[in-house]
């Protein structure tokens, strides 16, 4: 690099669109994309219906969002599935959802907040704290962790309005991280196991296109952002 080309390293700067202070650790979403996304919410909620285009481009906003609030891909499903709708008359105004409603006041909520952050991405440690859940849909939920378990029996009718073996498989893995918690350090990250690949593998996303199961990881969300810890499955 010629005399005068070069730049002096810095601690914050800005990488596709979000703040990065290498300082802290922390990368955040800046206060001019908070504002458009939120302009953009309620220029949405403006309208009865709504074109292809502008559910994609609303969809892709707060798509780029999760990547500082990986929560709220739980709350995309209702645009996602939205989308679907479109086969036939992609340029035709459709109605949503009707719990895109409660999606988009949950991302109002976020996008007002003073800060939306969360620390890079680095090596951490994984513990594996030997912690296990499976679903009977005959007998019930269960799980174990080390050499201890929990039980619990499923009542005859619950597979009703949509509820089915992914969502009892997905009960068991909240009741397995509810239990673990009392012994999970604050900030840990921590490996559990499962034998349903809608579970294990959703979660690697965060989210479910089965709501019921969807409803069931958006309250793992809010309980690992309560109690700071991340699961990995």
């Amino acid at each position: 690099m010629g005399e005068g080309q070069g730049h002096p390293f810095q601690c914050y700067g800005a990488l596709y669109q979000f703040h990065m202070d290498l300082a802290l650790c922390i990368v955040s979403l800046s206060e001019s994309k908070k504002d458009k996304y939120h302009h953009m919410i309620q220029e949405w909620e403006s309208r009865p219906k709504h074109t292809l285009d502008k559910v994609q481009k609303l969809y892709g906003k707060l798509l780029h969002a999760c990547h500082i609030v990986p929560s709220g891909q739980a709350h995309l499903t209702n645009l996602k599935a939205f989308m679907g709708q479109f086969h036939h008359c992609p340029f035709c105004p459709h109605s949503p959802p009707c719990r895109t409603v409660g999606d988009l006041q949950w991302w109002k909520a976020r996008l007002t907040q003073p800060t939306l952050s969360r620390s890079i991405p680095s090596p951490i440690p994984i513990i594996n704290a030997n912690a296990y859940s499976d679903t009977s849909s005959e007998t019930g939920v269960g799980i174990m962790i080390n050499d201890k378990w929990k039980a619990w029996r499923l009542l005859p009718g619950w597979k009703v309005d949509r509820r089915d073996i992914g969502w009892a498989e997905a009960v068991s893995f909240l009741l397995l991280i509810l239990t673990l918690t009392s012994s999970i350090p604050k900030g840990a990250h921590v490996k559990v196991f499962g034998d349903n690949r809608g579970v294990v593998e959703g979660w690697w996303k965060g989210r479910s296109q089965n709501r019921p199961t969807n409803d069931i990881f958006r309250d793992i969300h809010t309980f690992m952002e309560e109690e700071n810890v991340s699961i990995h499955t």
